[in-house]
């Protein structure tokens, strides 16, 4: 009896398994699984370390690597043309929150506010950022109504109190890792420390972002990280 109830359950395995595999055979083919996407890209510095530059006269503290976005339009008369206070980086989070990144691209730029640009990497022979130099933007030395956004990040080995001195043609705003520091809305020509901003950088990258206006005539501006002596201070790199 026991050898007739094991044949028969090796029968119905048999069956079974033969209805199972009929049953794939028919079954249409799977797709195959779906490739990862790639992870975005990361926003943030790609270039450096570099010094902070010195000019003919050993002033020091000088940033001459940028990430340099631009041009924008800047439209309108003085005291009111009306890019200064335009948001041009809406689209990526806006300006307060912005992270740039090498290569990365913004509407609404051009003379006339209908093409796409993006940040590039520059570096100035010298201490001044002359945008009529910077040869990707595209624009005459004394490019009318326009303005730029420029950015670097500077790496300090520990927590340091700086002073950021400014000077600029025209005006400017002046973020440091996404808070405004500056708002200086003026039409003039630059001289080195125009203003000087006390602040605190923190121990590794710290973004700074500074956008320059231009209304007519020359067009640029300079920046320093120094102590309150004007010296450069030990520990600070830059990159863009």
């Amino acid at each position: 009896m026991m050898l007739v109830l094991c044949l028969t359950a090796l029968c119905g395995l048999i069956v079974a398994c033969d209805a199972q595999a009929a049953k794939d055979a028919n079954a249409p083919a799977k797709a195959p699984a779906a490739a990862a996407k790639p992870a975005a890209a990361v926003a943030g510095p790609t270039l450096g370390p570099f010094n902070l530059a010195k000019n003919w006269a050993e002033e020091q503290g000088f940033v001459a690597n940028w990430l340099i976005c631009g041009p924008f339009p800047n439209p309108g008369e003085r005291p009111d043309n009306n890019g200064f206070n335009t948001d041009y980086l809406k689209d990526k989070g806006g300006e307060e929150a912005f992270t740039p990144a090498n290569g990365m691209v913004i509407k609404g730029g051009g003379i006339d506010g209908k093409a796409t640009v993006k940040f590039q990497p520059y570096h100035a022979s010298g201490t001044d950022i002359i945008f009529g130099d910077v040869n990707f933007l595209g624009i005459e030395p004394t490019q009318e109504k326009i303005l730029t956004y420029s950015a670097c990040w500077l790496d300090s080995d520990a927590d340091k109190d700086v002073e950021i001195r400014v000077g600029s043609d025209d005006g400017y705003k002046l973020w440091l890792n996404h808070k405004l520091i500056a708002t200086v809305h003026e039409y003039r020509a630059m001289e080195m420390d125009q203003e000087t901003h006390k602040v605190k950088l923190n121990k590794g990258k710290n973004l700074l972002l500074i956008k320059v206006d231009q209304d007519t005539g020359e067009y640029q501006f300079m920046l320093r990280v120094v102590g309150a002596d004007g010296k450069e201070i030990p520990g600070i790199k830059v990159w863009n």
